[in-house]
């Protein structure tokens, strides 16, 4: 209900998901967020951490936090956030920035996996 009343940090990624709804590109969602990884000291405060974007994932065992923020504010968020008493270390995640879709991938591998093929025939003819 408190998201309801006050969506500053999330304005951007409302904006986006409605236009991905009209058929725009889903790359723009992936490059509008950043990935922030929130070690703690104790996950007792993770309420606190909403205010600085969207917790994706908390882990109570090893005591982090995985945040989505907007890019352009990510260095300044990270700073913010690292801030916080109940904040260890914040780092930056890279899982935005991979691909996601794998075209032509089994195509190089099945392009090296023949390559490998006529190589150990050479070595077995000639050894």
């Amino acid at each position: 209900m408190n998201l309801l009343k006050n969506p500053s940090h999330l304005e951007g990624f409302f904006v986006i998901i409605i236009k991905t709804k009209e058929g725009e590109n889903l790359e723009q969602e992936k490059r509008s967020r950043a990935g922030l990884v929130v070690w703690l000291y104790t996950t007792k405060y993770i309420n606190k951490l909403k205010r600085y974007g969207l917790v994706h994932f908390v882990s109570k065992n090893m005591n982090y936090a995985i945040i989505y923020v907007d890019r352009e504010q990510a260095e300044t968020m990270a700073s913010t956030i690292s801030k916080q008493h109940f904040v260890r270390k914040v780092e930056k995640s890279y899982r935005c920035d991979m691909p996601d879709t794998f075209d032509g991938v089994l195509d190089e591998v099945r392009a090296l996996s023949k390559e490998d093929e006529e190589d150990s025939l050479i070595k077995s003819i000639f050894n």
